[in-house]
C-alpha cells in the first residue's frame, strides 16, 4: 500500500488468530509500543486490552495497512485472521483507515482461546497467542491439546494423552463436518447443548464424564471448565445421530415409524452411556420437535451419493461459517445455565 512500508520483522502466521493477538505480536516483535503500530493503522481512541480480553475491529483501508506493515497482500491476511472476513467494519469502501474495540462486557461474536503453546512455540511467538474460535475451547490434534479461554494465572493448555478418546472424536467431529458441511456444525452444535442440559441440571450425566474428569487430573479451574472436554466423546456420537435423522426429514423420507425406530435408538444409545428414564430424552424430544415435518431449506438438500452436504433448515435459516456454537443451535438453554422446569414440555412415555 503505498505510503506504508513493511516491518523489518515479520511474523510466522497463525491460523485463525485474533486480530488483537496478531497486532501485539507485531509491535512486540518490532520492538514498537501498541499505540505506536495502532497509530500507523488509522484512527482509533478506545484502549486497546490484551488479547484475551477483547478483539479488534479493522475497516477495510486499515487492514489493507496492517497488510503492508506485516508484508504480505490483505486477501492472505484476510484468510489468516479471521475477524478481518467475518467482522470488518461497516465502512464506505473509500472510508479513511480506522479501528475499533468492541465493549468487552458486550457478548462477542466469537470466543478468544489461548492458542496451543506448542503451535506458538514453533511460529517463535514471544507471548500468548490467542485465537477466534466459535466456542470457548479449541482441539490441537497435532500436540494432543486442549485450549480455552480461563484467564487464572498459572493456567496452561490440558494435555489430552490420558483421554486419547477425545482426540478420536475430534477427528470424527472434523470428518463430520467435513463431510455435512453446515448441517455437520449444526448438529454438533445441536448435540452440545443437549449435553449441556444434562450438565446444567445435574441430575444425570454420562458415567464416562466423571471417569476423564478423575483422569485429567486437572488443579486449576472449575468443573465447568472442563464440561465440554469430558462430554466430548458422547457429543460428537450423538451429533452423528442427529446429522442422520435430520439427512432423511431433509429428503422427506422420514415417516412416524421411523421416527419412532430412531428415538428408541438414541434411548439406547443413552441406556449405554448409564443414562436411564425420561430425563436424557427430554432435550432430544425438545430437539425433535423443533426438527418436524419438511422444512424450509436455506441451503442445499442431501445430494445424491455417500456424501450428502446437509444445508441450514427449518430453525437454523441463517449459519454463518464462523458463527459461535451458542449462535447455531436451534435449543434456548446454555452451558452453566439451568432452566426452569417449565421448560421440560414432552414425556417419553409418548414418544417412545
Amino acid at each position: 500500500m503505498s505510503g506504508v512500508q513493511p516491518l523489518p520483522r515479520r511474523l510466522r502466521f497463525i491460523a485463525e488468530e485474533s486480530t488483537n493477538s496478531f497486532v501485539h505480536r507485531l509491535a512486540e516483535t518490532n520492538g514498537l509500543e501498541l499505540r505506536e503500530l495502532l497509530s500507523m493503522l488509522g484512527a482509533g481512541d478506545s484502549p486497546v486490552p490484551e488479547p484475551q480480553f477483547s478483539e479488534v475491529h479493522l475497516n477495510e483501508a486499515a487492514y489493507g495497512r496492517l497488510a503492508a506493515l506485516a508484508g504480505c497482500r490483505p486477501d492472505v491476511l484476510e484468510y489468516v485472521l479471521p475477524t478481518l472476513r467475518v467482522h470488518p467494519l461497516p465502512d464506505p469502501a473509500d472510508a479513511p483507515p480506522r479501528w475499533d474495540v468492541p465493549n468487552p462486557w458486550e457478548p462477542a461474536d466469537d470466543c478468544l482461546v489461548r492458542v496451543c503453546d506448542l503451535c506458538a512455540l514453533a511460529k517463535r511467538a514471544r507471548r500468548d497467542a490467542y485465537a477466534v474460535s466459535a466456542a470457548g475451547w479449541r482441539v490441537c490434534a497435532r500436540h494432543r491439546r486442549w485450549t480455552d479461554n480461563l484467564r487464572e494465572d498459572g493456567v496452561t493448555c490440558i494435555p489430552l494423552t490420558a483421554v486419547p478418546e477425545v482426540l478420536a472424536a475430534h477427528g470424527e467431529r472434523v470428518r463430520l463436518e467435513r463431510r455435512l458441511g453446515a448441517g455437520g456444525r449444526i448438529a454438533f452444535a445441536d448435540a452440545f447443548h443437549i449435553a449441556a442440559f444434562w450438565w446444567n441440571q445435574a441430575a444425570q450425566v454420562p458415567q464416562a464424564w466423571a471417569v476423564r474428569h478423575q483422569q485429567l487430573g486437572l488443579q486449576k479451574g472449575s468443573d465447568r471448565r472442563v464440561a465440554a472436554l469430558v462430554a466430548y466423546p458422547e457429543v460428537v456420537r450423538l451429533a452423528g445421530v442427529l446429522a442422520a435423522r435430520e439427512r432423511r426429514r431433509l429428503r422427506g423420507s422420514l415417516s412416524r415409524a421411523q421416527d419412532a425406530d430412531w428415538l428408541r435408538g438414541v434411548q439406547s444409545l443413552f441406556s449405554s452411556w448409564g443414562l436411564r428414564g425420561s430425563f436424557p430424552m427430554e432435550p432430544v424430544l425438545r430437539w425433535a420437535a423443533l426438527h418436524s415435518g419438511r422444512a424450509d431449506r436455506s441451503g442445499p438438500g442431501p445430494a445424491r451419493g455417500r456424501y450428502r452436504r446437509l444445508g441450514a433448515s427449518g430453525p437454523h435459516l441463517q449459519v454463518p461459517g464462523a458463527a459461535a456454537l451458542e449462535a447455531v443451535t436451534c435449543l434456548p438453554w446454555r452451558l452453566g445455565e439451568a432452566e426452569e422446569a417449565q421448560v421440560h414440555l414432552w414425556s417419553v412415555s409418548s414418544r417412545v
